[in-house]
């Protein structure tokens, strides 16, 4: 009984972290390494790489279906998981170096930012709803900036929204430093990169989610390889929250085709606020 009651409670991870974590472009890292570890009480590097394979798993099933719906602009995901790839393998050679605490404090005060961002922002990248067709952000000056266009259904505004890509050589420099980030922590790329790409490119929040749900996946993947060297993914442990997740997944890419953008603009910027308390709780050295 011991072990099924376990599995349950690992299932029951798996699908708050893939419904929460594919209804915000997260992958769920954010949520399953806390839940893991201050809820199960699991080693944190048994954690990390149960998560990392879990996000894999989140990101096929909730690319799949943003990729059917049209969300997600692959282009523009194949051109910075270039720089978020470099990123990570950069990140396991620095984590050598620089201590966790300080690590999470920087994070976690940069989660403030961004979440203040995302709530005083409210013009940026927002779809409007005054025509059929809406238009995005400003065109790109070069060709190759300009095949980064796209354009999607809006169930939530029944119209098409068409936007163009802004910023490209910033917002991948940023996503060098997010796959950086991501790698340090464990925790996925999205709680960085969908900002960027919705604040700094003018992605509009749902397909910058949908996007970044595409990209997260190949991100996890070098991590996930790395910690199963090590022999910190244990299939026992990772098997029942794949599934959660997988499931998880599936319900939360439905809801989010019919969500209001604002609303998940808010409920990131939630998100953002309490995972920046608790990461500067835990770089203090403080019980969470």
């Amino acid at each position: 009984m011991g072990e099924i009651s376990l599995w349950l409670q690992l299932g029951g991870v798996g699908l708050v972290g893939g419904l929460l974590g594919s209804m915000l472009g997260l992958g769920g890292g954010v949520f399953f390494v806390p839940l893991l570890t201050l809820v199960l009480n699991l080693p944190i590097h048994i954690a990390i790489g149960s998560s990392l394979v879990a996000i894999i798993a989140n990101s096929i099933t909730a690319s799949s279906t943003h990729i059917k719906a049209q969300l997600t602009n692959i282009r523009l995901g194949m051109l910075l998981l270039t720089a978020t790839t470099i990123g990570a393998v950069a990140g396991g050679f620095i984590a050598a170096v620089l201590t966790s605490p300080i690590l999470t404090g920087f994070f976690g005060i940069a989660l403030i930012g961004i979440g203040y961002s995302m709530i005083r922002r409210r013009q940026l990248a927002q779809e409007a709803i005054s025509s059929r067709e809406t238009v995005v952000g400003s065109g790109g000056s070069t060709s190759w900036v300009s095949s980064l266009t796209a354009s999607y259904y809006d169930r939530s505004l029944n119209q098409v929204v068409t936007y163009h890509v802004s910023r490209v050589p910033q917002g991948w420099g940023i996503n060098l430093l997010v796959g950086i980030a991501s790698s340090l922590l464990g925790v996925g790329g999205g709680i960085m990169n969908i900002p960027v790409m919705n604040l700094i490119m003018r992605v509009p929040i749902r397909a910058a989610m949908a996007t970044n749900s595409f990209m997260v996946g190949i991100t996890a993947l070098a991590g996930a390889c790395v910690y199963y060297y090590h022999g910190y993914v244990d299939p026992l442990t990772v098997a029942p929250i794949v599934v959660g997740s997988f499931i998880g997944a599936l319900i939360g890419t439905q809801l989010v085709q019919r969500a209001r953008s604002i609303i998940l603009r808010q409920a990131f910027a939630i998100v953002m606020f309490i995972l920046a308390v608790l990461m500067l709780l835990r770089a203090a050295g403080l019980p969470i």
